[in-house]
C-alpha cells in the first residue's frame, strides 16, 4: 500500500459548475492506481466540491437557482419574522464575497471516493463538480491524496 500526493488546478468561469469528473480519472491513470482511497479537498472558501447528475443540465440550474434563493446577494432577511433586512458585513472583495461564503459552508469542499479497477467508483449518472459561487473567472487548487495499491509495473 502506497500513498500520493497531489494537486489539480481548475480555472473557473464565474458562477456555475465545472465538471471535474474525467481530470480525477486521468489523474488516477496517470498515477497507476488501481484499487484504493481518494479523498478530494478544494482549497478555498468561496466554491464547492459536488457530486451530482451529469445527464440533464436542468438540475444544475435548478440547484442554482434554489442555492440562490436561500443565499441572495448584497443582504437577508431575518428568519424571526421581523422582516429586517440585514446586509452582509464582510465585502472586501465584492458584493458576491460573503454569499459565497455561506454556499461554500451549506455544501462541503472534500469528498472521498473507492478506486476500483483504475476508476473511480461512482454511479452512472454521477459527476464531480466544482461549484464556483463567484462571479468572476478564478483559479482553484484541488489536494488529491491517494491511498492504495499502485501498478508500478
Amino acid at each position: 500500500m502506497e500513498q500520493i500526493l497531489s494537486t489539480l488546478n481548475f480555472e473557473t468561469k464565474g458562477q456555475g459548475f465545472t465538471d471535474i469528473t474525467k481530470d480525477i480519472n486521468h489523474w488516477i491513470q496517470v498515477k497507476k492506481l488501481y484499487k484504493g482511497i481518494l479523498l478530494i479537498f478544494l482549497k478555498h472558501t468561496s466554491c464547492s466540491l459536488i457530486i451530482n447528475e451529469n445527464a440533464d443540465i436542468n438540475v444544475l440550474n435548478d440547484l442554482s437557482n434554489y442555492m440562490k434563493a436561500i443565499v441572495p446577494e448584497k443582504s437577508f432577511y431575518s428568519i424571526n419574522r421581523s422582516s429586517k433586512r440585514i446586509d452582509y458585513l464582510h465585502s472586501e472583495e465584492g458584493v458576491d464575497d460573503m454569499p459565497a461564503h455561506i454556499r461554500t459552508m451549506l455544501t462541503s469542499n472534500n469528498l472521498s471516493f473507492s478506486v476500483v479497477n483504475g476508476k473511480l467508483d461512482m454511479g452512472l449518472w454521477q459527476a464531480i463538480y466544482i461549484w464556483e459561487h463567484r462571479t468572476s473567472n478564478k483559479s482553484r487548487s484541488l489536494q488529491l491524496h491517494a491511498i492504495g495499491d499502485f501498478d508500478l509495473n
